[in-house]
């Protein structure tokens, strides 16, 4: 009924407990087959684990009340584990508090919870937070409590997780060789983001085609795994639509920015394994015109196909500014290859909508509208400089007076510029 990363200990006891390698390798054995054992003999298997790697005894006792104290922490990840507890005790208390957890950099932070009249004592634990060390969450209860909460409450928890968990992102860092993690608190969404309708369309029932066929995976003994390729200039919503992806499949995204040097050393293999099932994996800024970052790109390739997926969903998504300097043979790898563009007529009433609550069904809402779809179209103009001119000014006229002068400039500049050009050829 919990995670192995849940463990009873005394609260007298002073004892920090971790995992030896050997330890982990028997848990990871007898997890996949403690679905089918029932709670006493759970308890007996524990016993036993705890006798092997010396944790302290199931309950304590202070001032004559027997009480039980429990810690959940995230150490399993480490090893490539599913730690699900962790996760949706971190989301439910962040729910419950209004309290962004991940965010916290005190040693220690402490607050209640009641269920069914039962009072419930929560700690989180922060250990050397900065160089992304071990977080821990400690739960307290009377002893009397404890088929309640081992039957009722951790599975409430995590059902109330599930509703109102909010995603993370996990940043890979280099120098610490961990995943440090922060609330994945993006606005984008497929309604906001600018995008061709017919491809945001195409790539939403792709998604939604990929995450329906787990059968299909397993039946042909494929690896459930998709790769995208977002590809545009910079400041054409690629970062966005990677937000809004996640949020459309409700997963965590690991980002991973590859090693630029020959010399770097990097293990795909081992920092892969650490990201938790069902996520996304983004690559960011992938550049093929750098050898050690093609190198890199194509030891992650081949990483990806041999020790990822296991038979869990895998969103891989791969960002460059610059298709054509990839090597030919990652581009064939790509399942799907998406052209952010620049902006045409119809990102700009998504990005009117956005910003100064115009309306996106209308076809004019504003004089100004025929004047700046004459302007845009054609135009290598990104969302991002256009959303850069609509926040100018809160006022509807001025943010679209700006903008139409801002698109006469470039056309004015671009005329220039193909004028030039042709005295050139003659």
């Amino acid at each position: 009924r919990f995670s192995f990363s849940c463990l009873e200990i005394s609260s007298s006891s002073s004892c920090t407990s971790t995992f030896s390698p050997a330890a982990v390798m028997m848990l990871k054995l007898i997890k996949s087959m403690v679905k089918a054992i029932t709670r006493p003999i759970r308890y007996l298997i524990f016993s036993y684990l705890r006798y092997l790697v010396g944790f302290p005894s199931l309950t304590g006792t202070e001032h004559g009340d027997n009480y039980v104290t429990v810690i959940i922490d995230d150490y399993l990840t480490k090893f490539g584990m599913e730690d699900d507890l962790y996760d949706a005790t971190l989301a439910y208390l962040s729910y419950k508090t209004k309290v962004d957890l991940v965010k916290i950099y005190v040693n220690k932070y402490e607050l209640d919870d009641i269920y069914q009249g039962v009072e419930l004592k929560w700690r989180f634990f922060v250990e050397n937070k900065n160089t992304g060390n071990k977080q821990s969450f400690e739960l307290r209860f009377d002893e009397e409590h404890r088929d309640l909460v081992f039957d009722s409450y951790l599975p409430f928890l995590k059902s109330k997780a599930k509703e109102k968990r909010v995603l993370q992102m996990h940043t890979y860092s280099h120098c610490s060789d961990t995943w440090e993690i922060k609330s994945l608190h993006h606005h984008s969404t497929f309604e906001t983001i600018v995008m061709k309708e017919e491809l945001k369309r195409g790539l939403i029932a792709d998604l939604d085609r990929f995450m329906g066929k787990e059968d299909f995976y397993k039946k042909v003994g494929r690896h459930w795994m998709r790769y995208y390729l977002l590809h545009g200039p910079p400041g054409t919503g690629k970062t966005s639509l990677v937000a809004a992806m996640a949020k459309h499949l409700s997963l965590d995204v690991y980002k991973l920015t590859l090693p630029l040097g020959l010399k770097t050393y990097f293990d795909p293999r081992m920092l892969i394994t650490r990201a938790k099932n069902n996520s996304i994996l983004l690559v960011d800024d992938i550049d093929g015109s750098l050898e050690g970052s093609n190198m890199a790109l194509s030891q992650l390739l081949d990483c990806l196909g041999r020790f990822w997926s296991n038979g869990k969903a895998r969103v891989v998504i791969f960002k460059t500014n610059n298709k054509e300097s990839l090597d030919p043979t990652s581009l064939r790898c790509m399942n799907m290859k998406i052209d952010m563009g620049h902006c045409c007529f119809e990102g700009f009433k998504t990005l009117a909508s956005n910003h100064l609550g115009l309306s996106h069904d209308n076809d004019c809402p504003h004089p100004l509208y025929p004047d700046i779809k004459r302007l845009i179209d054609g135009r290598a103009v990104t969302p991002g400089q256009v959303a850069e001119e609509l926040m100018k000014s809160l006022d509807v006229d001025m943010a679209l007076q700006g903008l139409v002068r801002t698109l006469e400039m470039k056309t004015l500049i671009s005329s220039k510029i193909d004028e030039d050009d042709k005295r050139l050829v003659k």
